[in-house]
């Protein structure tokens, strides 16, 4: 059986959300609402993801 990794899963879900907010700004030339929310959630989950590293190094 697999053993599935929450910190993968967050960074895969982390980076479709920063692909799709992207793909969203050059469609409309702008920054939309729900590309900033995508933007927003992405970065969070990059934030929880440096502070699982940085706790695990020290």
């Amino acid at each position: 059986m697999m053993n599935i990794n929450p910190l993968m899963v967050l960074a895969a879900v982390g980076a479709v959300l920063l692909v799709l907010a992207l793909m969203d700004i050059v469609k409309h030339k702008r920054i939309t609402p729900a590309a900033k929310g995508r933007l927003m959630t992405a970065l969070i989950f990059a934030a929880v993801l440096l502070w699982q590293a940085w706790q695990h190094k020290v």
